[in-house]
């Protein structure tokens, strides 16, 4: 997600909720927040320059920046996770060095909706003289989703350590354990690391999905069959459990089956 320092158009998310609303089917995603791509720029750049070559430039006076500004990233993010909660869908989450800021988000996007639901209280008290209503308001309430009702990180490339703050920041949005699902592409080269059987194990099971961040789709069987075979293989399972499960996981984490 690109957008000028100027841009204030919000045109994008009109169109993206109008979608969702149109195919109820449909999840949010993938969204999220990357780290990892970046570009040179003069140490000094001048707008007034009008991308004029500069002979005094060298690599000594360059720097790298983020293709997309984090906090612009951040922006997209945080509205594409409300609109996500708004509408009760799931969401495919990417992230690539950029946990701290995802937890951030988070926190914006969980006190944004405590407001929301705390102002809709005041609002609904205020313009009421129904005794039921207001007798009710003061029992213990369900806690209300401050997240996404379901959350997938696709492609995860994450270290086992993150993993419990990650299922900790979730279930402080009142999103269980059992609604936060992991996926592993066998496209992305991090599936291949050493580490990533013992990160499988530390997840289970029943929190992993199958995928393969693929644009081709002729490719895609092959790939979903050697995602089934690393999973069988880290969580010493047979391939045909792996895959009758992943498939009742993905069935949970898209349409809210048992």
């Amino acid at each position: 997600n690109s957008f000028d320092d100027n841009d204030g158009s919000e045109e994008w998310l009109v169109e993206l909720k109008q979608r969702l609303v149109d195919h109820p089917d449909s999840i949010v995603g993938e969204i999220g927040l990357d780290g990892a791509r970046w570009r040179e720029v003069e140490e000094n750049y001048d707008n007034s320059d009008k991308g004029g070559k500069n002979d005094n430039i060298t690599i000594w006076n360059r720097k790298r920046v983020l293709s997309c500004p984090m906090k612009h990233q951040r922006r997209a993010f945080e509205q594409q996770l409300l609109l996500a909660v708004e509408l009760q869908r799931p969401v495919s989450i990417h992230v690539v060095k950029a946990w701290g800021e995802l937890f951030d988000s988070f926190d914006t996007v969980r006190n944004k909706m405590k407001n929301k639901y705390l102002a809709e209280e005041k609002n609904a008290l205020a313009t009421t003289t129904d005794d039921t209503l207001l007798s009710s308001n003061r029992r213990k309430k369900p806690k209300r989703l401050l997240l996404p009702p379901k959350i997938y990180f696709h492609a995860f490339s994450g270290k086992e350590g993150i993993i419990p703050s990650i299922l900790a920041a979730c279930e402080k949005g009142n999103v269980p354990r059992e609604d936060v699902f992991f996926g592993f592409a066998p496209a992305i080269p991090n599936y291949y690391s050493a580490k990533t059987p013992s990160i499988m194990k530390r997840i289970g099971i029943h929190q992993l999905v199958l995928e393969t961040d693929l644009e081709d789709m002729s490719n895609a069987w092959d790939d979903l069959k050697r995602g089934v075979e690393g999973l069988a293989t880290a969580l010493d399972m047979d391939a045909c459990e792996v895959a009758e499960q992943a498939y009742e996981n993905a069935e949970r984490l898209y349409f809210g089956r048992k």
